[in-house]
């Protein structure tokens, strides 16, 4: 008969072993469930809470939030949805029945609705802000150029046509008339009224209705200067905390924007205003342009043949009557008047800005056609104030195409995820 105790030793053993082993399995069970409960909260976090905290884009190594993009993007939205109701109230105004289809309100109205309809035009116009207001963030921080929580204090306050110490009145100074000055060679040139700068109440002369449209030289104007004889605000102070809660709470519903992101988008405008005067302060009221007349025909035979005559001794202006398909220029013997860099067709620009006055050039193709031009005059031209604010914004703007061609800028596929389609477009009555 086997020995009692070495039985149930043996037995103790196994059971030990048993035990053990349970204890492992369950352990084991245990961390796989916490770990599958884990991943799944981490997903369920990583797209709630911790989602804003993301980055869509690094620019010099500082990151742009995705709460910073979803923000903005909702901010977006608002302003595309009110320019599109602005449309349509126009299109209404003027009796069009099918705004979306009038080849006046249609293209911009079709534009509005791109951008609302298609995440990826508002996500990468969003994106492209956010970018580049960090590069002028940065650079303002290197020129030591700031804003202060006064100015945006004010800034919040103009808004609101709130002015605590009265409203500056406007006194507009006095137009520079700039009369047309043409050198021996121009007027030799010259067989139609030249087109000059007009006065201000005068329509400015047309342009080409083939090419793109020409900027027309008007008077420039000195921007208006501020007396200092306020006038009484229209807003009290207790009104304007009324309108800025009003709109914070509104904001803060519709996109999630609290106080201190409000300031810091009004902190953007502001520096990005401050830099572009820095930027801009050497640059003087006047701009390289050019004069010039040109026949337009729709082949290169017609072209070639537009070229004889004028070697042959014809006058451009009847020959630019007779045959350019130009309508908008024929009748002025295709005078397009005088117009800077960037208003034409890069191939009719570099053409007529690389050409002396009174050469003819030979047939220029473009997206229009064959063109025949002739430089009735090239010069720096005096420039108005609404023309003088467009070459800043030009200027600026490529500054800041320069430095985000230097920055170290990634911009990450996760903002293609999560771009908001709130708000909603509202309905237009079936418009």
């Amino acid at each position: 008969m086997p020995n009692q105790k070495h039985v149930n030793k043996k037995h103790l053993a196994h059971l030990e072993i048993v035990r053990r082993q349970d204890r492992v399995i369950r352990i084991s069970a245990l961390i796989i469930i916490l770990l599958v409960v884990g991943i799944v909260a981490y997903g369920i976090l990583a797209n709630t809470v911790l989602l804003p905290l993301r980055s869509v884009a690094s620019v010099n190594g500082d990151n742009i939030s995705a709460g910073e993009f979803q923000t903005q993007v909702k901010i977006q939205r608002i302003q595309t949805i009110n320019q599109y109701m602005q449309y349509m109230q126009y299109a209404q105004m003027f009796g069009i029945q099918d705004p979306m289809n009038d080849q006046n309100f249609g293209p911009m109205l079709q534009q509005e609705t791109n951008s609302l309809t298609k995440t990826d035009v508002m996500g990468q116009l969003v994106i492209d802000q956010l970018v580049n207001n960090r590069l002028i963030r940065q650079e303002a921080k290197k020129r030591n150029i700031s804003v202060s929580d006064a100015e945006i204090d004010k800034a919040m306050q103009d808004s609101f046509q709130y002015y605590p110490n009265g409203t500056p009145t406007v006194v507009p100074t006095a137009t520079a008339v700039v009369m047309p000055t043409l050198n021996p060679t121009e007027l030799a040139l010259v067989t139609i009224t030249p087109t000059a700068s007009p006065a201000p109440s005068e329509t400015a002369a047309p342009t080409a209705t083939s090419d793109p449209k020409v900027t027309p030289t008007l008077i420039p104007t000195t921007a208006p200067t501020a007396t200092n004889e306020p006038t009484a605000t229209a807003v009290s102070p207790d009104g304007y905390k009324t309108l800025l809660q009003t709109r914070i709470t509104d904001l803060q519903k519709s996109t999630g924007l609290d106080m201190n992101f409000y300031r810091s988008l009004i902190s953007d405008s502001l520096l990005r205003d401050k830099l572009m005067a820095e930027v801009t302060k050497d640059l003087k009221p006047e701009q390289e342009q050019v004069w010039a007349r040109h026949i337009l025909v729709a082949t290169q035979v017609e072209a070639d043949a537009v070229e004889a005559r004028l070697k042959a001794g014809e006058d451009f202006a009847k020959v630019a009557a007779e045959v350019s398909t130009d309508t908008g220029s024929k009748v002025k013997g295709g005078d397009l008047g005088w117009f800077a860099k960037g208003a034409m067709v890069a191939e009719f620009e570099q053409a007529a800005f690389s050409m002396t006055v009174g050469q003819i050039s030979a047939p220029v193709k473009s997206q229009f056609g064959f063109h025949i031009i002739q430089v009735l005059g090239h010069e720096n031209r005096p420039l108005d104030s609404s023309a003088f604010t467009t070459l800043k914004t030009t200027t600026f703007n490529d500054f800041v195409k320069g430095l985000r061609t230097a920055a170290k800028v990634d911009i990450y596929d996760l903002w293609k995820t999560i771009v908001p389609t709130e708000p909603a477009m509202p309905s237009t009555n079936g418009q």
